[in-house]
């Protein structure tokens, strides 16, 4: 398993589906975000909006921020970035 596949496979979706209610409008940007983790050409403005989101609700900022500001998330990020992915 690489670098990128571990902030992949890092990412806590269950978690984050966890703390809201099942009828939350932010379950489909949580299921969204971890399509675009997942897909062969992640887009880093895409993952950025989706993080920005999420951290924007109370019940999943601890648990997002977390992940995002991990050293291994911000080095895939910086990795899209460098390329070109």
């Amino acid at each position: 398993m690489d670098k990128h596949d571990e902030v992949r496979a890092s990412f806590p979706a269950d978690a984050l589906r966890a703390s809201l209610p099942a009828s939350h409008d932010a379950h489909e940007s949580i299921d969204q975000l971890e399509a675009e983790l997942q897909g062969a050409a992640p887009r880093r403005d895409s993952i950025e909006q989706h993080v920005g989101a999420l951290r924007s609700i109370r019940e999943l900022e601890a648990t997002i921020a977390n992940w995002w500001d991990s050293p291994s998330t911000q080095e895939f990020i910086a990795d899209l970035t460098r390329i070109g992915l």
